[in-house]
């Protein structure tokens, strides 16, 4: 590869990820589905039809900023096992309940792609890989627990246990995001109570 066109691939992946940097932010601030194009772009610092030169449509862009948190809970499950040589059950709740808390834009997303049931081939290709990754951990949790019998089964009913929790609560009327946390934090306990029996 030539240098010029290394410095203008490696622009490329700047722009990209000023865009992604922009929409995270903005994301986290307000429901993502009301973010626009051009105000993700005013943000990034970059015109609006550059958006449209990365992304078909915001769904696709959606799906990038989804895929950075998917694989930063599968980074968090790693680096319990890189600190403590092992991540139980309970742990394991404990660290996607306080994701999901702290980065409500992902929950949002994975509700909207979970929920929409119309994904393009295309999107799924990119999300299977990421979901299986986040399944296999789980799977490797419960294995390491002296779980036996349907891992993978239970490892899908953990994880949607877990989501199901903040969908009812995360967004409790009458309470603040600390309640909330510690609200969903005491029901992720009593699910790996449930799921270490």
């Amino acid at each position: 590869m030539t240098a010029l066109k290394l410095l203008r691939e490696k622009e490329r992946e700047v722009r990209r990820e000023l865009i992604i940097t922009a929409a995270q932010k903005l994301f986290a601030e307000s429901d993502f589905r009301k973010v626009t194009a051009r105000e993700i772009a005013r943000t990034a610092g970059v015109s609006p039809g550059t958006i449209y030169r990365y992304y078909k449509n915001m769904d696709e862009l959606f799906l990038d900023v989804f895929l950075i948190h998917a694989n930063e809970i599968s980074r968090l499950i790693d680096l319990e096992y890189e600190r403590e040589g092992q991540c139980s059950i309970h742990r394991y709740c404990e660290i996607q309940v306080e994701y999901l808390n702290e980065n409500m834009s992902f929950y949002q997303m994975m509700s909207h792609f979970m929920l929409s049931g119309a994904l393009p081939s295309e999107t799924s290709k990119k999300m299977d890989p990421i979901m299986r990754r986040l399944l296999d951990l789980l799977e490797r949790v419960f294995k390491e627990s002296g779980v036996e019998k349907d891992t993978r089964l239970r490892a899908h009913a953990l994880f949607s246990s877990l989501n199901g929790t903040m969908i009812s609560y995360a967004r409790y009327p009458g309470r603040d995001l600390e309640e909330i946390k510690k609200h969903t934090l005491r029901l992720a306990a009593i699910i790996a109570d449930q799921f270490s029996a």
